[in-house]
């Protein structure tokens, strides 16, 4: 038979070790990694390399724009077919700006949606790069890339 002072020892030692294995389980999926560093170019490369039409800006300096470049590729040559916008930022705090700006929120969608585009603009940053797009499936060669 067990004494009750062994079970309250043996009830600590077990709950020390489930919130030691819970912490494991956090820490092994963060991201603490820096984000790698992606060129407009790669991304040109990816995109074109997936099947997409791809245009992009010529690069400018610091002086010139807070963007270095800017990449849409879209699932047709067609001017209205749905596309993804990359921009590339000199940091990561315009990048975020950038997504900030470009972020929906229900007035930003009501007046989208007044204009004919009743869908949600999803945006993000990885590092130095925001974009934005509607359809999910354009996303897929960047995370590729990232990866």
């Amino acid at each position: 038979m067990i004494c009750p002072s062994n079970k309250i020892i043996m009830k600590k030692i077990i709950s020390i070790l489930l919130l030691l294995s819970l912490c494991f389980s956090f820490t092994a999926c963060g991201n603490s990694a820096e984000p790698k560093e992606i060129s407009c170019e790669d991304i040109i490369k990816a995109y074109e390399d997936a099947g997409y039409y791809v245009t992009h800006g010529k690069h400018k300096d610091e002086a010139e724009s807070s963007q270095l470049c800017y990449i849409k590729a879209s699932l047709t040559e067609d001017s209205d077919s749905d596309y993804i916008y990359f921009t590339t930022c000199f940091t990561e705090e315009q990048a975020k700006k950038s997504a900030k700006t470009d972020k929906y929120n229900l007035a930003v969608w009501f007046y989208a949606a007044v204009s004919g585009e009743v869908r949600w603009l999803k945006t993000g940053t990885y590092g130095k790069i925001e974009y934005s797009y509607y359809n999910s499936k354009l996303i897929k060669p960047f995370n590729e890339l990232i990866q």
